[in-house]
C-alpha cells in the first residue's frame, strides 16, 4: 500500500509542472504576470486546453527521454524561446509569433532579430524567477522527478498522442465545442489574447499546409501559360484613372421586400444601375472577413482553394503577389491604397507592399472626420481625389470605406434620416435604420466622387462593390424577422441571398453600354482590366476567359448544383498554388517587377525643414516650458515630435506644420546638440514612419 502511494506521489509532478510552463509562456507572450493571471481567471476553458497541449508535449518528451526532469528542461527552453520571441514581436509589430512565420516566411526577415536589445527589466526578472523556482522544485523538493522504465515510456507516449489527437480533432469527445472555444483568424492579436499561445498555435496549424495539386511542375506551368489566349483589345492611347472602392458592408436594403423605407436609401446607386454597368458580385464572406474579398479582387486568387476560415492576408500573403496595382504600375500608373483604419489591421501594411502598391494611406494619415465610431466615407473620397489630382500620370487607387461598419445599433449615428416600417421587432427596426443611414452615407460619398470626375473630364473609371452583407443580429436575425430569409431556405437560396453584393461601374469616356454583371469577386479585377483596355497578364487573361464559362466559383458543396466539376477549376487551382506557395513560374520575367522599392506609408517621405522657437522662457530664466514650431512636408495627424529620443506633447496643424512643447528640464539639458525627429505613431503605440534627424545646436 505504501509502495503504491509512493509510486503515485512520484508521478504527480507530471500533472503539476505543465501548469508552471503554461503560466510562464503566457507571461512572456503577454508581458505581464497580472494580465496572465487575469486571463486564467476569465478564460478557464482556454486555460485548460493550453494546459492539455503543454501536458501532452511534456508526456511526449518524458517518454522519449525516460526522465521527467530532462523533459521539463526541454519544454522550458521551448517555452522560453517561443514565448520570448512572441512577446517581443507583440511589442514591435503588434502581432504574436504565428505558425506561418516559421513555415511561410521565405521572404520575411529572420524572427531572431526581434530579440536584439529588447529584454526589459520585467521580462528578465520573470525569467530569473522562473528558473530559480524550477531549480528549487526539481532539485530540492522530494518526489518531484522520476525515472521511467521503457514500458512506462510507451504508455506515456501513447497517452500523449491519444490525448493530443483527441483535442486537436475534437473527437471522440467534442471538448473544444463543450468549452465554447472559438478562434479569431482575422485578428491574431485578439485570438492569442483570448485563447492563449499554445491553443491558438494549435488552432492555426491546420491552416498552414497547402499541398501541391497533382501535376504541378515547371514544365506544365510554362506550357499552360503559353497556351493562354491573350486579350487583344488594348488601347495604347488612353490610360484612364481606375478607382476601385470596397464599400464596407455595402448592400442594397431595398432588396428586403417586406421593409418600407421613408425614402430611397441609395438613390445615386440606383441611378448608376439604370445607366451604367452593374450587377451582382458573389463574395466569399458574410458579416466580416473583408480582407478575403480584397484579396480576391486585387489578385484574382480565391479563398475557395484555401482552408475554410483562413484569412489570406494574415496567413499566406508573405511574398510578392501580382495584383491590379503591380500590373498597372508596370504600365506607368501611380498606385495607392486608401484605408481609413489601422495600418496593422489584417496585416495590410505588408500586404499592400507585397501587392506592388507605391503608397498606403491608412487611418493614421486621416484628419479626425468621424460620423459615428468610424471615419466618414467622404473623407475617403477626399483622399482619392487628392491622390489623382496631385499625381502626374494616370492613377490606380484601391480604397476601403469604414463608416458603414458594424455594429448597427440604433444610436450608431447622431441621427438616422431614413425611417423604416414593417411587421418586425423594434430592435430589428433600429438595426435597419442604422444600416439605411450607413449606405446612404456611402451613396452620397460616391456621388461626390463621381461629380468631381464628371467636372474634371479626365478619363476615369470608378467601381464600387460591397464586400459582404451586414451582420444584423445573431443567426441572421434581421433577415429572418423581415422574411428576407427563412429557416426553410435551402443552401442555394442562402448562398444567393446572403453572399451576393451590388457592384456598379461608372466611367466618363467610354461609349454608352451596360454590362449586366454576375461574377465572383476574384473575376472583378480581370473585368476591370478588360473594360479599361489595359494589358493584363497571362493569369488575368486566363481568369477573364474562365469567367465567361464559370462566372461564379461557389463553395465546393455547390459544384454539382451549378454543373461544375473539379476539372473545370483544376488549372485555376494549380496557378493559384504556384503564385501563393509554389515557385511562381506564372510570373515569368516580371516577378522582380512586382514590389515597388519606393513603397511608402502616407503621402511620401516625411521631412523636417526647420525648427523655430515659438516662445523660449527657459533661456530667460523663468523656468517655464517652451514651445517650438516644426515646418516640413508630409506630416500626419498622428505625428509625435521627439527631442533627443523623448516624446513631446505635439499639436498637428497641417501637413507642413507641427508644434511641440519642450519641458523645462529637457530644454535646459546640457546635452548638445538637440536632435529632433518626427514619428507617426499608430494605435499600438508603434512608430510606422519617421523623418531624418534635424539637428540644432541651440533652442534659442
Amino acid at each position: 500500500m505504501q509502495k503504491g502511494v509512493r509510486i503515485i506521489s512520484r508521478r504527480l509532478h507530471l500533472f503539476v509542472w505543465p501548469v508552471l510552463l503554461v503560466i510562464f509562456i503566457e507571461f512572456l507572450n503577454r508581458g505581464s504576470l497580472t494580465s496572465t493571471l487575469g486571463w486564467i481567471i476569465r478564460n478557464p476553458g482556454e486555460m485548460v486546453l493550453n494546459y492539455v497541449v503543454i501536458f501532452c508535449l511534456f508526456l511526449f518528451f518524458t517518454a522519449l527521454t525516460g526522465r521527467s526532469r530532462i523533459s521539463f528542461w526541454i519544454m522550458s527552453v521551448f517555452v522560453l524561446v517561443a514565448g520570448l520571441i512572441s512577446g517581443v514581436k507583440f511589442k514591435i509589430l503588434g502581432v504574436p509569433l504565428l505558425p506561418w512565420d516559421l513555415f511561410l516566411s521565405s521572404e520575411t526577415t529572420d524572427i531572431v532579430q526581434y530579440l536584439n536589445g529588447l529584454f526589459d527589466l520585467k521580462t528578465v526578472v520573470g525569467i530569473v524567477l522562473f528558473f530559480a523556482a524550477s531549480v528549487g522544485l526539481l532539485y530540492f523538493v522530494p518526489w518531484t522527478h522520476a525515472r521511467f522504465r521503457w514500458k512506462e515510456n510507451i504508455v506515456l507516449g501513447i497517452l500523449a498522442v491519444l490525448i493530443g489527437a483527441g483535442m486537436y480533432l475534437d473527437k471522440p469527445f467534442p471538448v473544444k465545442s463543450a468549452l465554447n472555444i472559438s478562434t479569431i483568424p482575422w485578428n491574431q492579436a485578439d485570438n492569442y489574447k483570448l485563447n492563449g499561445f499554445m491553443l491558438s498555435t494549435v488552432l492555426n496549424i491546420e491552416q498552414i499546409i497547402i499541398d501541391a495539386p497533382q501535376g504541378y511542375s515547371q514544365a506544365n506551368m510554362e506550357n499552360f501559360m503559353k497556351r493562354v489566349e491573350r486579350r487583344t483589345n488594348i488601347d495604347p492611347n488612353v490610360k484612364p484613372n481606375i478607382i476601385v472602392i470596397l464599400g464596407e458592408a455595402f448592400w442594397d436594403p431595398t432588396r428586403m421586400k417586406n421593409v418600407t423605407f421613408s425614402e430611397d436609401p441609395v438613390p445615386f446607386i440606383h441611378h448608376l444601375q439604370k445607366n451604367y454597368s452593374s450587377g451582382d458580385m458573389m463574395s466569399p464572406q458574410f458579416g466580416g472577413g473583408t480582407a478575403n474579398v480584397e484579396f480576391e479582387v486585387l489578385s484574382g486568387n480565391t479563398v475557395r482553394f484555401l482552408p475554410e476560415g483562413a484569412i489570406a492576408y494574415n496567413q499566406y500573403m508573405n511574398r510578392r503577389v501580382d495584383s491590379l496595382a503591380s500590373i498597372l504600375a508596370r504600365q506607368g500608373y501611380q498606385t495607392a491604397s486608401v484605408n481609413p483604419f489601422h495600418n496593422w489591421f489584417f496585416n495590410s501594411r505588408n500586404v499592400y507592399q507585397n501587392f506592388g502598391f507605391s503608397k498606403f494611406i491608412s487611418s493614421e494619415y486621416f484628419e479626425a472626420e468621424y460620423n459615428g465610431p468610424y471615419l466618414q466615407d467622404k473623407a475617403v473620397m477626399k483622399k482619392i481625389i487628392e491622390q489623382t489630382d496631385t499625381s502626374a500620370g494616370p492613377d490606380f487607387v484601391f480604397a476601403n470605406t469604414m463608416e458603414n461598419h458594424a455594429p448597427f445599433t440604433p444610436d450608431k449615428f447622431a441621427k438616422n434620416s431614413i425611417k423604416v416600417s414593417g411587421d418586425f421587432p423594434e430592435d430589428t427596426k433600429g438595426m435597419l435604420e442604422s444600416l439605411a443611414q450607413g449606405v446612404r452615407n456611402t451613396d452620397e460619398a460616391l456621388k461626390m466622387l463621381v461629380e468631381h470626375y464628371e467636372k474634371k473630364g479626365e478619363p476615369t473609371i470608378v467601381v464600387l462593390f460591397g464586400d459582404h452583407l451586414p451582420s444584423m443580429g445573431n443567426n441572421f436575425k434581421a433577415y429572418k424577422d423581415t422574411g428576407y430569409l427563412s429557416d426553410s431556405d435551402d443552401s442555394a437560396t442562402v448562398l444567393n441571398k446572403m453572399y451576393s453584393l451590388p457592384v456598379v461601374v461608372w466611367n466618363n469616356y467610354l461609349p454608352a453600354h451596360q454590362d449586366k454583371l454576375n461574377i465572383s469577386s476574384a473575376f472583378l479585377g480581370p473585368y476591370i482590366l478588360d473594360l479599361a483596355k489595359r494589358e493584363g497578364t497571362p493569369y488575368t487573361d486566363y481568369l477573364f476567359s474562365l469567367s465567361k464559362k464559370l462566372p461564379v466559383i461557389p463553395p465546393r458543396n455547390h459544384y454539382e448544383r451549378l454543373n461544375i466539376n473539379d476539372a473545370d477549376v483544376k488549372e485555376y487551382q494549380m496557378l493559384q498554388y504556384d503564385i501563393l506557395f509554389g515557385e511562381q513560374y506564372a510570373f515569368g520575367g516580371f516577378r522582380d517587377k512586382i514590389i515597388n522599392p519606393k513603397f511608402t506609408l502616407g503621402y511620401g517621405e516625411m521631412v523636417i525643414d526647420s525648427v523655430s522657437p515659438l516662445h523660449q522662457n527657459t533661456a530667460g530664466g523663468s523656468g517655464e516650458d517652451s514651445s517650438v514650431q516644426l515646418t516640413g512636408k508630409n506630416f500626419a495627424p498622428s505625428s509625435v515630435v521627439y527631442l533627443n529620443d523623448k516624446a513631446l506633447k505635439t499639436t498637428y496643424e497641417n501637413r507642413q506644420t507641427l508644434s511641440a512643447v519642450i519641458p523645462k528640464d529637457l530644454a535646459s539639458d546640457s546635452e548638445k546638440p538637440y536632435h529632433f525627429v518626427v514619428k507617426v505613431i499608430d494605435s499600438k503605440n508603434l512608430p510606422i514612419q519617421s523623418t531624418p534627424v534635424k539637428q540644432l545646436e541651440s533652442l534659442k
